[in-house]
């Protein structure tokens, strides 16, 4: 049976697949994939337009713009800023760790949106992206209110575009745990988290598990003692200096930097709270969650699995081989899957009656408590080149600016197939759940309703080659 089918018999409720993604021969190995999307990445050339955003506790983060007529074929004569009234979508991304606007992942996936007809805007984390923390709140894998703060500002300042969340990573974690603290009341139409963390107390017992996570696990802590030493004065006040300068993993530079500043009893108290495994249950808004079951830095293990079958606005999408935010496809590697998966799944969700739409409630406020707490404080930073020194603390929300970057036309995307008729569904597998389910329609379990909506909706996939992302969420 073909798998778009067994979707549209199946009732509606979550959903994991186990699907083949099709890996570049020559970069099967997990360690290849991630090690060749950050150093040989060989991501799209174009220019951002830069906006500094200051957040209410003092603090300055950039947020970085490309528009959809910047990559059009005409864009020499679209270089005007974006119109409040624009109703062309939004898509927020949020990076992972050690990463800012500038990644070769991070390009892959803002160019190739905005080839998509989209307006893209990457939320750099604080002291990223050429921008030094101007306060004393930093960010860590479960601080939520510079993501609460730019969607409220961009809901207010664009009301008549959809907005639309992408996390990578660490981000990924942070965005899942928005949503779940948010529950109805958010106005975000549809997201997408890829290779997230979900249980950081179980990544952090995996990643010195072994000698090549270790490996991993070092040379992330490097980048954090690095970023540290570029903001020394802060942390030589609010944590202990010579224990970040001695830390050698992760945890160590937890235990000296983000317990202290952020007020965390102990690590695994941090770990435990931020987690967005415990958040996932409570999403209310369509999610696609994609990650690689050989990622060396974020473990299967830490899966809810259970959960996202449990919450109906999940789509659980795992493949056998990937890495850590690679999933390089073709003979050439010359495109990342998961790139074109959300995409295709955000274009049918647009194009469907089941965006998302925001619903106020005084009750759901589930972020407030949280909010006093140590759970939002503290500095899980990242490190990048190209750091500057401290900027002025003039505000200049909506003045948006030139990065240095220099432009080059990419008109070509991605042409990979990935399965029948370019579906990356179709040549998988369904998994149990879902053919349980389709067990209870055949048995009669409301059989006549579903089966007239299911006999439209395949219709629709036939016409619409994306739309096996909405019926996978329907």
């Amino acid at each position: 049976m073909d798998c778009s089918e067994a979707i549209l018999e199946t009732p509606a409720a979550a959903y994991e697949f186990l699907f083949k993604y099709l890996a570049t021969p020559w970069l099967s190995s997990p360690h290849f994939q991630t090690s060749f999307v950050n150093f040989f990445g060989r991501p799209p050339v174009f220019t951002y337009r830069r906006q500094m955003f200051h957040a209410s506790d003092g603090g300055i983060f950039a947020l970085d713009w490309l528009m959809h007529s910047d990559v059009s074929e005409a864009a020499f004569q679209n270089n005007h800023a974006m119109s409040k009234d624009d109703a062309t979508p939004i898509v927020v991304i949020v990076p992972g760790l050690t990463s800012d606007s500038a990644s070769p992942y991070m390009k892959h996936l803002v160019f190739y949106t905005a080839k998509q007809g989209w307006n893209v805007v990457v939320s750099n984390h604080r002291g990223l992206g050429g921008v030094s923390v101007t306060s004393d709140c930093f960010y860590n894998a479960g601080w939520t209110e510079d993501v609460r703060e730019v969607i409220k500002y961009l809901h207010q300042e664009y009301s008549a575009a959809p907005l639309f969340v992408v996390g990578t990573s660490i981000g990924a974690n942070i965005l899942v745990k928005y949503l779940g603290e948010e529950g109805e009341n958010v106005p975000i139409a549809g997201a997408a988290a890829v290779c997230s963390p979900w249980d950081l107390l179980i990544g952090s017992r995996f990643i010195c598990r072994r000698l090549i996570q270790k490996l991993y696990d070092r040379a992330l802590t490097i980048g954090l003692q690095g970023y540290a030493q570029l903001h020394e004065t802060r942390y030589s006040r609010l944590a202990n200096w010579d224990g970040i300068k001695k830390s050698r993993s992760i945890r160590d530079f937890d235990t000296h930097a983000t317990c202290l500043v952020g007020n965390y009893e102990t690590v695994d108290t941090y770990y435990r709270r931020c987690s967005s495994s415990s958040f996932i249950g409570q999403v209310s808004v369509p999610l696609l969650c994609i990650s690689a079951l050989d990622d060396p830095v974020c473990t299967r293990e830490a899966i809810p699995w259970d959960e996202c079958r449990a919450n109906k606005n999940v789509v659980l999408a795992t493949t056998q081989h990937g890495g850590h935010l690679a999933f390089f496809e073709g003979i050439t590697g010359s495109g990342l899957w998961w790139v074109r998966a959300v995409n295709e799944f955000l274009a049918a969700l647009l194009a469907s009656p089941f965006m998302h739409t925001q619903k106020k409630a005084e009750s759901l406020a589930p972020h407030s408590a949280l909010t006093q707490s140590s759970i939002d404080q503290g500095p899980y930073l990242n490190v990048a080149d190209g750091m500057v020194a401290a900027m002025g603390n003039e505000r200049t929300d909506g003045a948006i600016n030139e990065t240095a970057e220099e432009n080059t036309d990419h008109g070509q995307t991605n042409q990979i197939a990935s399965g029948t008729e370019n579906h990356p569904f179709t040549s998988g597998t369904k998994s149990n759940s879902a053919k349980d389910a389709s067990q209870s329609s055949e048995d009669g379990v409301d059989s006549n309703g579903s089966g007239i909506v299911a006999r439209c909706l395949y219709q629709l996939s036939r016409q619409n080659n994306k739309s096996v992302w909405l019926l996978a969420y329907i």
